[in-house]
């Protein structure tokens, strides 16, 4: 702790030695733009229009080796509990595992059951699509809504399958406006919760399986859910092959790689599923070789605590 300690007073020390200092004085080094970015592939990280110098980068990466994230890295790719809270791995990484490479958490290796679920939601998304549906609506929170919303909404470029909706305010007016114009007959609801028991989520799913009663659609054909709670899901009249469950080792805000992403899939189509996961795969591999200098995760990690812990930027 003492060398770790020493390395914050470090870059404190340093932001506030260049605090006054003028980002456009940095860039009379004519290389600065090219010196200070980084690139993977197609994806190119560019922190050159930040107050980050030499020293100031070399100080960060001693904070990096000094904290040991290479080695808490390894752990976590390697399935260790390295959530200490709840004493689980960390591994949305083995959901975009496509090769399959064995993952092991306590010994087993988990990516049999990984590789099966997606292959059902390949079956499943590709049936949906070549069916009647015209709209699917996600009912979730946090996790469940807020990264495939956010996917849905940057790749719509390739959407070529059912429009999809998100709903996740407990406010009944989010709700009452996302099926109003929708057709009962023709919309597919999809329920994200493990448990099958969130407050908000299911309040929402009820009120979406009243409006498909009423208005001539068919409950026990038109919903699907993303849980591990097989006997509340069958209790709410979803059968086992519409439902799709996920490991506690998958964390809420990283899940839309697997199940969570159904509706991801469902709107851009398994081949370009399978390269949205390929894509975080290939970034999982830089992250795991490149040198930090040139890793874009530890880049922009290390960029973002300069910014917040030592500058105390918002």
């Amino acid at each position: 702790m003492g060398r770790l300690t020493a390395q914050w007073d470090a870059l404190r020390t340093r932001a506030a030695e260049v605090s006054d200092r003028s980002i456009l004085t940095l860039f009379d080094a004519s290389d600065r733009a090219e010196t200070f970015s980084a690139q993977t592939g197609d994806l190119r990280f560019d922190y050159s229009k930040t107050n980050l110098d030499a020293e100031t980068l070399a100080l960060l990466g001693a904070l990096y080796e000094v904290a040991g994230v290479s080695e808490k890295r390894d752990a976590m790719f390697a399935g260790a509990p390295i959530n200490d809270t709840e004493g689980r791995a960390v591994l949305h990484t083995a959901l975009r595992n496509l090769d399959g490479g064995p993952v092991e958490v306590n010994g087993n290796d988990v990516m049999p059951g990984v590789l099966e679920t997606l292959e059902r939601m390949r079956g499943f998304a590709q049936d949906v699509r070549d069916g009647h549906y015209t709209d699917v609506v996600n009912i979730g929170i946090g996790g469940s809504d807020l990264g495939p919303a956010m996917a849905v909404d940057a790749l719509s470029p390739y959407h070529d399958g059912p429009k999809v909706h998100f709903v996740s305010n407990v406010d009944g007016a989010h709700i009452a406006d996302t099926l109003r114009g929708l057709d009962a007959k023709t919309t597919l609801v999809i329920v994200a919760s493990k448990t099958f028991t969130t407050i908000e989520t299911m309040t929402n799913a009820r009120t979406a399986r009243a409006w498909m009663s009423d208005h001539g659609g068919d409950p026990n054909a038109q919903f699907a859910a993303l849980s591990t709670a097989d006997e509340l899901t069958a209790a709410f009249g979803i059968p086992p092959e519409r439902v799709f469950g996920f490991e506690d080792w998958v964390g809420g805000r990283y899940s839309m790689w697997g199940p969570i992403g159904l509706s991801l899939l469902i709107a851009i189509g398994p081949k370009a599923f399978d390269a949205f996961l390929r894509g975080g795969q290939a970034m999982d591999r830089h992250f795991q070789a490149a040198d930090w200098q040139e890793n874009l995760p530890v880049l922009h990690a290390l960029v973002g605590i300069w910014h917040a812990q030592c500058c105390g930027y918002g």
